[in-house]
């Protein structure tokens, strides 16, 4: 039976240096539908035609895929283990030919007294008391042994066997959040975990990740503006909840901070399966107020999944701060954090189900790609806030808003312009909400 696409690309992407991308390439182009067929075109040299693989790395793609060969055609441990009792077995079964004595060749039986069972070699050192405490509890444990349930099956009033208790345990909140990630050079998706860093199976890069924050920012610097560049600095970051956004806000805006973070959790409508991601999250502080406002604090009472709360940003400087205030707020454990790029963000299809993003978006140099992101990143149906600036009314102030774009890359954007981005991007808007010239805009994934 004929494997399925989708099984056929998983099974590439397990060989080292092959992403989805290249695993497409190998299947379409080649048709190549396993790893034996992998195998046979890297051992011709085909490996070298395909898209940014030479010969160093068509190398690595051969070893990788020959291990892995070679592993699925040895026996496992515990096949080879069945194999060696069925021998056994047999070996000690009447061959066939052997032919059963009569009555006149059949030998006596030999009278021999039965062996007492062997007694547990006493230590000269050990006290008998001792000694004897320990044979009744080797006695008993071989007793709970031979009645274990796991062997005998647990039997039920009605004498029919008991369901066995599922032992399988509730992945943490650190591995959902791991789950979600994606390796921002090949695009792959499997991790092997470590203390303190994570690598991509496939082509093996490796990203630190420690105190709950992934360092998955892309292997080349977007470029970027000189007003993102200040958000980079320590300084900005020292004193950005405190003073810096309060003050734009104060000027752009006719809400106080206390009324944006109220605003954007109405329209983020919390639930208990939430799966939250913060774009741009800056120190945290969206962040950490929705965390407290769906009640991560709160011990489990239903027995599913926490709601899983997220934030990312490109700063290290803001994510250092935002891990401080975390920590301050104990949150530890309950918000991860991300440093990544809004155009490509590191992490897998349909992940989440709530997306928030303010401040950000106006200082991004590709604004539609972003929004892509954000479609890519959220489930159908996923619910998408985003916080940004407005040219607002009057010429004059609008003309002096797109002046200042040029030096500083901060875009000012119209009412309807944001409305048609999203829409492109695959949203439908739901509503939003104006003060001066900042606007809070909802929108629900396609």
């Amino acid at each position: 039976m004929a494997k399925k696409k989708e099984d056929v690309l998983n099974e590439l992407t397990r060989v080292r240096f092959v992403g989805p991308a290249l695993a497409e390439e190998l299947y379409s182009d080649h048709g190549v539908r396993d790893l034996s067929a992998l195998l046979n075109l890297a051992r011709e040299g085909g490996l070298t035609e395909l898209n940014g693989v030479g010969a160093k790395k068509a190398a690595t793609i051969l070893s990788s895929v020959q291990r892995l060969v070679d592993r699925e055609v040895a026996p496992s441990p515990s096949r080879a283990n069945v194999n060696a009792s069925a021998t056994r077995k047999s070996a000690t079964k009447k061959s066939p030919a052997e032919k059963k004595p009569t009555k006149s060749e059949k030998p006596k039986k030999a009278k021999t007294k039965t062996p007492a069972p062997a007694k547990a070699p006493v230590s000269e050192s050990t006290p008998p008391a001792e000694a004897a405490k320990e044979s009744s509890a080797a006695k008993s444990s071989s007793e709970s042994v031979k009645t274990s349930p796991a062997d005998t099956g647990a039997i039920g009033k009605a004498g029919a066997p008991k369901k066995a208790a599922s032992t399988k345990a509730m992945p943490s909140l650190r591995e959902r959040f791991i789950s979600t990630l994606r390796c921002p050079a090949c695009g792959h998706d499997t991790f092997e975990v470590s203390l303190t860093t994570i690598t991509c199976e496939a082509c093996q890069r490796q990203f630190n990740l420690q105190d709950d924050v992934a360092d998955l920012a892309p292997p080349h610097a977007p470029d970027r503006s000189v007003t993102q560049k200040l958000m980079e600095t320590k300084f900005y970051a020292q004193f950005y909840e405190e003073i810096m956004r309060p003050r734009l806000t104060g000027v752009v805006s006719e809400r106080t901070m206390r009324e944006e973070y109220r605003l954007a959790a109405d329209y983020l409508d919390f639930g208990a399966e939430t799966r939250l991601i913060d774009v741009g999250c800056g120190t945290g502080n969206f962040t950490r107020y929705f965390a407290q406002r769906i009640g991560l604090a709160e011990t489990r009472e239903t027995g599913g999944d926490l709601p899983l709360v997220v934030g990312m940003d490109l700063s290290w400087p803001m994510l250092e701060t935002a891990r401080r205030n975390i920590r301050r707020e104990n949150l530890d454990g309950r918000v991860f954090l991300i440093r990544g790029d809004a155009t490509r963000i590191p992490v897998s299809r349909a992940s989440f189900n709530r997306l928030h993003c303010a401040g950000t978006l106006h200082l991004l140099n590709d604004i539609d790609e972003a929004l892509r992101n954000f479609a890519r990143i959220l489930e159908p149906g996923g619910i998408c806030v985003i916080g940004t600036f407005i040219l607002g009314e009057g010429m004059l102030r609008r003309f002096a808003k797109r002046v200042a774009e040029i030096p500083t890359r901060f875009h000012w954007f119209s009412r309807d312009e944001l409305h048609k981005r999203l829409e492109r991007a695959g949203f439908e808007i739901v509503s939003d909400d104006v003060a001066g010239d900042a606007i809070t805009i909802k929108a629900r994934r396609i």
